[in-house]
């Protein structure tokens, strides 16, 4: 009985989790609902690939490297390395494009808690917990390729979607940015399993990738990301069948702890990832992590961007 009662609150929150989920798809868009309920099954994933082929192969794309950013990347190689363990790493944003997106988060209000109606500056993050009474753990910015030409440039990359449209085998479109500061200090299972700082997978599409870029330093105590080696191509049956929010524990016991592998890296590191692998950012407990995400699917449901109606957007006094 103890164990029920300490048990619930998370029982409680896959339960709120799921019916908010199913509101969402039924009330804004019922074709993405059905892809998050189909998607978690590798044949769900195989049957939608099979009826979106094209005898034209739209991946093949007459893509070079002029103008982009990375000229270094090796496309097959970071393909190669997709398929097998599920992430890239050794991507790098030259510093001018990092001091333009940090530039642009210090001087751009972002939203407390992804809450539109939480605006305030990076500086004033203290002023805002005092106003409201309450830790704010996470600060999203939204519009950023509308308001940040450093973003709205990295997004069309040919570097990028080349890396994409041979990893999908199909013509990538672009589902959406995030730009979010994960704010140092303690962080209760609620606030964690809220921010992605919990083991999880993603279901934004059949097939989709994201690609991760640190805007400032981080190590162990500024929250890293760690993804499961290999993850993206076997699960537990259990953790398919009851998608949720995992506890190190749960995993370690199924995929060993060395198939964890912690991404640290100096501002301008990157990477990329397929979201099927599990994944999750640790909580930062000294220094601010600012983390820019990109990310590229083969159908774009709408229901990823940051595109915000500016007449929404409150910020604090």
């Amino acid at each position: 009985m103890l164990n029920e009662f300490v048990n619930f609150p998370t029982i409680w929150s896959q339960m709120y989790d799921h019916c908010y989920e199913n509101y969402k798809g039924l009330t804004k868009n019922p074709k993405w609902l059905l892809m998050r309920k189909m998607s978690r099954f590798e044949a769900g994933r195989n049957i939608m690939k099979y009826l979106s082929y094209s005898s034209v192969k739209s991946h093949q794309l007459s893509l070079t490297n002029k103008d982009s950013i990375f000229p270094q990347i090796n496309i097959d190689e970071a393909v190669t390395q997709l398929k097998k363990e599920g992430f890239y790493l050794n991507l790098q944003l030259p510093k001018k494009i990092v001091r333009e997106i940090v530039e642009f988060a210090k001087n751009t209000a972002c939203y407390g808690n992804r809450k539109s109606q939480l605006g305030f500056y990076y500086h004033q993050r203290a002023e805002a917990e005092a106003q409201l009474k309450k830790n704010i753990k996470v600060g999203c910015y939204f519009n950023t390729a509308e308001l940040c030409p450093a973003i709205s440039k990295l997004q069309n990359d040919s570097q990028l979607l080349a890396i994409a449209a041979k990893y999908l085998e199909k013509e990538p479109i672009h589902q959406g940015n995030q730009l979010w500061w994960s704010f140092a200090g303690e962080s209760s299972d609620w606030e964690r399993r809220q921010n992605a700082q919990m083991f999880h997978y993603d279901l934004d599409d059949y097939r989709f990738l994201k690609f991760f870029f640190y805007l400032t330093d981080v190590d162990n105590t500024s929250g890293p990301h760690i993804c499961v080696r290999g993850s993206h191509k076997h699960k537990k049956f259990s953790h398919v069948l009851m998608r949720k929010r995992e506890k190190d524990r749960e995993i370690i016991e199924y995929y060993g702890e060395d198939s964890f592998v912690t991404i640290c890296g100096e501002a301008g590191f990157g990477f990329v990832e397929d979201p099927l692998c599990f994944h999750k950012g640790l909580t930062p407990t000294e220094g601010d992590r600012l983390l820019l995400q990109i990310e590229f699917a083969t159908t774009d449901y709408g229901m990823q961007n940051d595109n915000r109606d500016t007449s929404n957007l409150q910020v604090l006094n």
